[in-house]
């Protein structure tokens, strides 16, 4: 359970905490301080759990073929457009 410390110092399961320290105890521990010390500690909301972004899978580039099936070449007279690529983009 997380909590803030408003106790000068004491120690912990989790070692040595002091003032304005938030730290997360277990509830047993917490129900023992605050029975010697009824405002040692200040109990905090539980953040939720936050979800990760799902990964996106990496765009698979496709290399562009001519009518007989050969791979195109890049049109250097084109610098803004990869014609070896079907996306027509550069890497860089």
């Amino acid at each position: 359970m997380r909590v803030l410390v408003t106790y000068r110092s004491m120690s912990t399961c989790v070692g040595r905490v002091r003032a304005g320290d938030i730290v997360d105890l277990p509830e047993e521990e917490v129900r023992r301080i605050l029975t010697t010390k009824p405002r040692a500690l200040e109990i905090l909301p539980e953040l939720p759990l936050e979800k990760p972004a799902p990964k996106k899978a990496p765009v698979k580039r496709k290399r562009a073929r001519k009518a007989d099936g050969t791979l195109k070449a890049d049109d250097p007279s084109t610098p803004d457009i990869n014609e070896a690529w079907e996306d027509g983009k550069h890497l860089n």
